[in-house]
């Protein structure tokens, strides 16, 4: 999948596997290196000083090398040698090498010394060598079969590490070996047997095999890509450790290891063959939700608890999704009586944390990050905005903690939430909309915005008039404005705003925003509109990889100055591989296009 002359390459994607805190990517400044890291504190590949470039050797000379990735294993070959790297799930990795020899050297992402690394020594047993890197762990290096040879250097003036090498070296008479690399945050050193190689690395593609069949087949033609995302999302599951309490799906591996509440419900709506982990995805964030407030966090990750703010309430809009697809028998009057108080306290918390004052479910945003929206152009006049975005949101959120009350049996809370949901619609449609779009207030004025979140409550379906549906219809696949070649993007190019340097969506055409406007036109009814856009964001991904945002042209429209073009690599959207673009285009690819 991929590969030195592969379609993709390490150098933007990341190899990782299911429950594995280690990734190896290729350099992007020195390509044709691949480094190894892990996720466990967060720290981006290019600030990292946790990194190890994997060197293959012969005669214990680095040679040059090309490699292929997959689900199963890693290779690296060059010269007639090959050296193979598989991950695993219980906090190791295997290595195994045919007439070569493999360098593992600590380089810093930043002043290229082994900075990371508090001491190396060798267990008195014999069995490995113990290395001491912080925050970062332990890792044990373990010759199973050949050997290997340990060449640290300690600088005393600077009171740091300039040099760790660590080398599995072949048998003299086999030419061959096999090593162990455990990874670990505690101070107990994992001893494990070690299965067969081959058949650690068909584990993982059974793994992954299984983990597919969540997902209903995509629409003719997508077929190629669809391996690529489901991959994606897979490779970026997180097992229980640390502050991580139950799997969930990482954003990133290599750059922005953080689990997002929003982001669980990305990754539970193309989920369909399997709704009960959907359904778990959904509430996997409600394990930190504050009991006092009822709010969810912004995020987690493996070494940060639960974090501050707060994300838009999007876990009503995935179920939305999810009922009219499967129904709700997923949800056993169990899980009903669970998760009933959960989320009516998550609603409860925007409508008095971030209510406007008005005496009723309007609600007021302190910060663009709030809506999701995080540039946009809607909140270029300041704050607190009246955005009817996030309002949309809560409307859906109260249906389904509606139809949580129902099902474990409270009809009178049922009824309840669905009037408060139909009113706060009412208002939205009442107050919002100006006619040609939804718009965002400011201090009682509304902001002039061409943003395409001022169609995004086309979330509400057929809750909206039709004469609306219509027009945002309309206005969002206005060619040369909002549609583009690639999808919609998330600023009309006739606007002075857009921007394609460094941004989320004030210009880019973004995986997310395009999901989120194509399930809206769906539920709407203008399911033609729906796969028009769709197709476009699945073919650009499947081009160009599943990066969250695009730069739809290379010059500004307004003006016809060149791009601002973003310098790579950084963390934002246009450079890694993310599993939010992976999970947006699984909806498309198999919940809107061709439905």
């Amino acid at each position: 999948m991929f590969g030195t002359y592969e379609r993709f390459n390490l150098v933007r994607g990341a190899f990782a596997r299911n429950g594995s805190n280690t990734y190896i990517q290729e350099d992007y400044y020195k390509h044709g290196i691949l480094r190894l890291g892990n996720n466990f504190t967060g720290d981006p590949v290019n600030t990292s000083d946790f990194l190890f470039d994997l060197k293959l050797t012969i005669n214990g000379a680095p040679v040059k090398y090309s490699y292929f990735a997959d689900e199963g294993s890693v290779v690296l070959k060059g010269h007639g040698a090959k050296v193979e790297i598989a991950l695993t799930t219980r906090s190791h990795i295997r290595i195994r090498g045919e007439n070569a020899g493999l360098r593992l050297e600590l380089r810093s992402a930043v002043g290229g010394e082994a900075r990371a690394c508090r001491g190396i020594y060798a267990l008195p047993d014999g069995s490995g060598w113990e290395g001491d890197f912080g925050r970062f762990g332990k890792l044990f290096f373990k010759a199973i079969s050949g050997n290997y040879n340990v060449t640290a250097v300690f600088d005393d003036e600077k009171n740091q590490y300039t040099t760790l090498r660590v080398d599995f070296l072949p048998d003299a008479t086999t030419g061959e070996f096999e090593g162990a690399i455990h990874d670990y945050q505690n101070k107990l050193l994992p001893y494990c047997e070690y299965e067969d190689f081959d058949e650690l690395v068909e584990d993982n593609r059974e793994d992954f095999t299984a983990f597919s069949k969540i997902y209903n087949a995509p629409a003719a033609g997508y077929e190629e890509m669809t391996k690529y995302a489901i991959w994606t999302v897979w490779s970026h599951r997180a097992k229980v450790i640390g502050f991580i309490k139950e799997p969930a799906i990482l954003f990133q591996n290599s750059w922005s290891a953080t689990a997002m509440p929003w982001q669980q419900s990305y990754n539970a709506m193309p989920m369909l063959a399997d709704p009960k982990e959907a359904w778990r995805q959904v509430c996997v964030h409600f394990n930190y939700q504050d009991e006092r407030t009822g709010r969810v966090n912004s995020g987690v990750n493996y070494s940060s608890p639960a974090m501050a703010g707060m994300q838009p309430a999007f876990q009503g809009f995935a179920l939305d999704y999810i009922y009219r697809k499967v129904g709700d028998d997923f949800i056993s009057p169990e899980e009903a009586e669970r998760m009933f108080p959960k989320m009516a306290a998550w609603v409860n918390y925007w409508t008095t944390y971030r209510n406007a004052g008005r005496g009723d479910d309007v609600t007021a945003l302190r910060s663009p990050h709030e809506s999701g929206w995080d540039d946009a152009s809607i909140f270029k006049d300041g704050f607190p905005a009246i955005e009817p975005n996030t309002m949309a949101f809560l409307v859906l959120l109260m249906e389904a903690v509606a139809r949580l009350g129902k099902k474990s049996g409270k009809p009178d809370e049922y009824d309840k939430w669905m009037a408060r949901a139909k009113k706060l619609t009412d208002t939205i449609v009442n107050e919002f909309w100006d006619g040609e779009k939804f718009v965002t207030k400011v201090k009682g004025k509304s902001v002039d915005s061409q943003s395409l979140a001022c169609y995004q409550p086309i979330i509400l379906g057929k809750r909206l008039p039709q004469n609306i549906i219509d027009k945002v219809a309309e206005k969002v696949t206005e060619e040369g404005a909002l549609l583009t070649d690639i999808g919609v993007a998330s600023e009309s190019a006739q606007s002075p705003t857009a921007t394609y340097g460094v941004s989320f969506v004030c210009g880019r055409v973004v995986g997310p925003q395009n999901m989120i406007i194509t399930v809206g036109l769906q539920a709407a009814g203008k399911q033609k509109e729906a796969d028009l856009i769709a197709r476009r964001f699945c073919d650009q991904a499947s081009r160009e990889g599943i990066i969250l945002g695009y730069a739809p042209y290379n010059y500004y429209k307004h003006n016809g100055e060149k791009a601002a073009q973003q310098v790579p690599p950084h963390p934002a959207d246009g450079w890694p591989w993310s599993s939010w673009s992976a999970n947006s285009f699984l909806t498309m690819a198999t919940g809107i296009i061709g439905k």
